[in-house]
């Protein structure tokens, strides 16, 4: 049984890729284009940053774009490594997003924030966890098994192969 969960082709592996190296590349160039400031007002004060192609970010913001990429990127190999970081990060983006939504500045007074930011953070989150729950698909039996089970149950075999089983000749 376990085996057969091994087999086909993930659906998660690329998107989680493609979507680590758009986050990394986004918080790399904020970093040096846009926010660098890492100054924060911890809990309950108002943190800003600039604006980098419509997001606001500081140092901070940069961070969590380079980290969440980094671990797609590194999950991204391994079909399971693929789907639990996809989750680990989705669920970061959301609880960021949803901290931002009801703050409207900031997160935390730490990472800074403008609408498009909460919104993009929120669209990086509900990809990611959908991704999280994809499984692998094509991954049938192979011929071995079908001449298992053909061996087993000849009757259903031969049924099903109209008469014939493959590989043999029929003596009419």
């Amino acid at each position: 049984m376990a085996a057969a969960r091994d087999k086909g082709t993930s659906l998660a592996k690329g998107p989680v890729a493609i979507i680590g190296m758009i986050l990394l590349a986004y918080g790399i160039t904020a970093l040096i284009f846009g926010g660098r400031s890492f100054t924060t007002q911890a809990l309950d004060g108002t943190v800003n940053g600039k604006t980098w192609l419509g997001l606001e970010v500081n140092g901070w913001s940069d961070l969590l774009f380079i980290a969440g990429g980094a671990l797609l990127l590194f999950g991204a190999p391994l079909h399971w490594g693929a789907k639990t970081l996809s989750l680990v990060v989705g669920l970061a983006f959301a609880a960021a997003a949803a901290i931002s939504f009801v703050d409207g500045d900031d997160v935390l007074g730490i990472l800074a924030a403008n609408g498009r930011t909460t919104l993009v953070w929120a669209i990086v989150a509900a990809v990611l966890i959908l991704l999280a729950l994809l499984p692998r698909v094509g991954g049938g039996k192979d011929e071995e098994d079908r001449f298992e089970r053909d061996r087993r149950h000849p009757q259903d075999g031969a049924q099903r192969d109209g008469g014939q089983r493959r590989g043999s000749v029929s003596a009419r």
